[in-house]
């Protein structure tokens, strides 16, 4: 087992328990008190848990201060995954917005092919579909935030004004039953809640790290989302959930037919 695969493994772990001590991981993993202690202060880095006197606690609340380029090297597979089964959802002719989030960006090297219109306010996005000759695109324009590699505020805001989008791809912070979407800032939340107001269908792309925590601000509900697509097998509580607002659940690593999807 690597350690992404352990780290990941661990994760599970703790969205179902919310702690757990290293003796009992070095038991479960059968690798030394160190191994493990340097898987958790990797996933602590990125705001995943956060660690007390000999053991690992689930982080409710995240900040997530890492920048693109930090977030671009994280989980990498998996929000390929997550990019290629979103996919499913884009039809030719389609005027899409993909969001700035390094998940949403590697929906970009599937777009070749696919005649779509695409707004974007990410500039790496924007850089990727000038390859792209079927792809007709949009950039909102507005504030630079190097953080993020996109750009924001209130010029970004009135440009989406004057669209309207079929279909959004996005991502968020975090994410839970009680709080709905959340994101770190409140530039962020404001662009995402604009796109989702601007759009005919919401589709939020997110790994396993962002479910049952929450960020600073309050981005919006689960009201406008047609599905959530991520790398996670969710419990009952989170499908029923789902299922009773009519959202699809799109596991990237178990795709169903689409007569299965409610």
């Amino acid at each position: 087992m690597t350690a992404l695969e352990r780290q990941k493994r661990i994760e599970e772990i703790l969205l179902e328990r919310k702690h757990i001590s290293v003796a009992e991981l070095s038991n479960i993993f059968g690798v030394s008190f160190e191994t493990v202690r340097r898987d958790l202060k990797a996933m602590e880095k990125i705001g995943l848990i956060e660690k007390s006197y000999g053991e690992a606690r689930i982080k409710e609340k995240v900040s997530h201060e890492l920048g693109f380029e930090e977030l671009s090297h994280i989980m990498v597979d998996a929000k390929k995954k997550i990019s290629e089964a979103a996919m499913r959802y884009v039809e030719p002719g389609d005027c899409l917005y993909l969001d700035y989030a390094t998940t949403c960006l590697m929906m970009v090297d599937y777009l070749g092919e696919v005649p779509v219109t695409v707004m974007t306010s990410s500039f790496e996005v924007l850089k990727g579909l000038t390859s792209k000759p079927k792809v007709h695109t949009y950039c909102t324009g507005g504030s630079w935030d190097e953080k993020n590699r996109a750009f924001v505020g209130q010029a970004t805001l009135k440009c989406l004004d004057d669209f309207h989008l079929d279909k959004a791809f996005i991502s968020c912070r975090a994410l839970s039953m009680e709080k709905g979407l959340s994101d770190r800032t409140e530039i962020e939340a404001a662009l995402r809640r604009k796109v989702i107001e601007a759009s005919n269908e919401v589709y939020l792309m997110v790994d396993y790290s962002k479910f049952d925590k929450e960020a600073f601000v309050r981005t919006a509900d689960f009201s406008k989302l047609k599905g959530i697509i991520t790398d996670a097998e969710l419990g009952e509580e989170w499908q029923e959930f789902l299922e009773e607002r009519g959202i699809t659940y799109i596991n990237c690593y178990r795709l169903p037919d689409e007569t299965e999807l409610f």
